[in-house]
């Protein structure tokens, strides 16, 4: 029993578990969020109307695939998140002042959000802390393979 025990701890309080699992709050967090809104607004929160290719969504998918922890499978990885940091530099790239608006949105997030998750720019935050917890464990996945390769 111990044993089993100690596997599931470590299953579970390994990085890519948790990163797993704060994105299906993530996810979860915000399609309430919108599903919650019933009204048509002109200035409605950025992830409504609702869509599955939104970047809620592309980080849960990018965190089932962090989690399989397979070198094809941190390729998809990289390539989902670092679509969503891309985003968001193309976002602040047609910005005519993109210093003002990035404290604009601190702002508001300060006054609207009690809490930064499920705010617009923790997405890309988040983004950027699973594609760097996927280029070092396709690092470490790499260097693990040239080790056996080279009976070390």
């Amino acid at each position: 029993m111990d044993g089993r025990l100690k596997t599931l701890s470590t299953y579970l309080l390994d990085t890519r578990s948790i990163i797993l699992g704060f994105a299906v709050f993530n996810f979860t967090l915000i399609w309430v969020w919108d599903a919650g809104i019933t009204f048509t607004c002109a200035a409605c929160p950025w992830y409504h109307p609702w869509s599955y290719l939104n970047e809620p969504t592309l980080l849960l998918i990018a965190a089932l695939f962090l989690r399989i922890n397979r070198w094809w499978a941190n390729t998809v990885t990289i390539v989902l998140a670092g679509y969503v940091i891309g985003y968001a530099a193309y976002l602040f790239s047609i910005v005519d002042d993109a210093l003002l608006g990035l404290r604009a949105d601190w702002r508001i997030i300060r006054m609207f959000y009690p809490y930064i998750v499920g705010s617009w720019d923790s997405q890309y935050l988040f983004a950027l802390i699973i594609l760097c917890c996927s280029v070092f464990s396709l690092k470490s996945i790499f260097l693990h393979q040239r080790v056996v390769s080279h009976g070390g």
